[in-house]
């Protein structure tokens, strides 16, 4: 697990103190480098903290320019490289030396950079995160002009540079328009899949037992990770080609398998409906506890098999459960732990009300 940004700041100010300490201990400059090199926040937190302590100790100086803003500068100065630079060849000494001067900062912070750039490639370049709580459908236009719109309890991390446009689905699903830009292609990854487009309009569905990719729009390639670590994987093939109306899933250790795919059902989401046709009760329960806080459970196991068929407001668990009681006849009680239970009718629980209660 990533440390707390107020670690790493208290952190960096340990180190701010620790370096300029005369009885520093032995491999204290090394152990520095290491840490530095860790993670670009630790770089942008040791600069800050620096920064801090060179304004206490010179009050009446007025360095004029912020810590962003050095980065800022040396990001677009030619002493930074983009992706294919590596870090100048300096000792541990030398590299502490540029970065504790105080005079030096710019250029400590362009080698800096320049070095991340090289070493850690396209995932620290730009890299931002955009989020989505319970019941959230949120649109944004990514760096390039593309656009994501993700579901509930989604989250994506993106990094563009000059040859290439990368997502992460961290979690939940997503949808992207995709601008087209044949020179940098567009890849989207989770855990087993990446699916790489140039101009297109697709979906990535992050599901507990894998990933689901939906193309509405132009062509995607899939390529299934996890079959490629695998050694006895070199005569399968490692990616496929889904196009418009077909839908590719990938379970871990396992081939692609392709699926015809009902755009207006698997898309329903973008306008807050969930459309089911003969879906089993128990995956129409999960869909509806992805977008709500009130949690739905299954009580009599026998009906988890139970096929439903409708249309729905994603964000209204109440009209599933006035379609259980009035058309299936199905039992429903609510528990004080703001739980509603399915198939239980229980003298002990308040049972949910068959008319339904007109809300504004």
């Amino acid at each position: 697990m990533a440390a707390r940004t107020s670690e790493v700041a208290e952190k960096a100010a340990f180190w701010v103190v620790q370096l300029r300490s005369p009885d520093r201990p032995a491999g204290c400059e090394t152990e520095f480098a290491d840490w530095l090199r860790a993670s670009p926040i630790h770089v942008r937190e040791y600069l800050r903290a620096v920064e801090i302590w060179e304004a206490l100790a010179h009050p009446n100086t007025d360095s004029g320019r912020r810590a962003e803003d050095l980065i800022r500068t040396a990001q677009d100065g030619n002493l930074v490289g983009w992706p294919g630079h590596t870090l100048p060849d300096m000792s541990a000494p030398q590299f502490l030396h540029a970065v504790n001067g105080r005079h030096a900062m710019r250029l400590a912070i362009a080698l800096v950079v320049a070095g991340f750039l090289g070493y850690f490639g396209w995932r620290y370049l730009s890299v931002a995160d955009l989020t989505t709580g319970v019941g959230e459908l949120r649109s944004a236009v990514l760096p390039d002009h593309s656009i994501v719109e993700l579901n509930t309890q989604s989250e994506i991390r993106f990094a563009f540079n000059n040859s290439e446009r990368r997502i992460e689905l961290v979690r939940g699903e997503a949808f992207f328009v995709v601008a087209k830009d044949p020179v940098r292609p567009f890849v989207v990854s989770t855990d087993i899949v990446m699916a790489k487009a140039v101009g297109t309009r697709f979906s990535v569905y992050r599901r507990p037992t894998g990933t689901l990719v939906t193309v509405a729009e132009g062509k995607v390639l899939v390529r299934d990770l996890s079959v490629m670590r695998q050694s006895s994987a070199a005569a399968a093939p490692s990616a496929v080609e889904v196009i418009p109306g077909e839908q590719a899933e990938a379970q871990r250790g396992k081939p692609v398998v392709m699926h015809q795919a009902v755009l207006q059902r698997s898309l329903a989401w973008r306008e807050h409906r969930l459309i089911f046709d003969g879906e089993p009760l128990a995956n129409v329960v999960a869909e509806f506890n992805r977008y709500n806080v009130t949690v739905l459970v299954i009580a009599n196991p026998r009906l988890r098999d139970q096929r439903i068929s409708g249309v729905f407001d994603a964000n209204d668990p109440e009209s599933l459960i006035d379609f259980l009681v009035k058309v299936d006849h199905i039992p429903v009680s609510r528990e004080t732990r703001g739980q509603v239970r399915i198939g239980e009718d229980s003298i002990q629980s308040e049972r949910y009300p068959a008319q339904r209660t007109d809300r504004s």
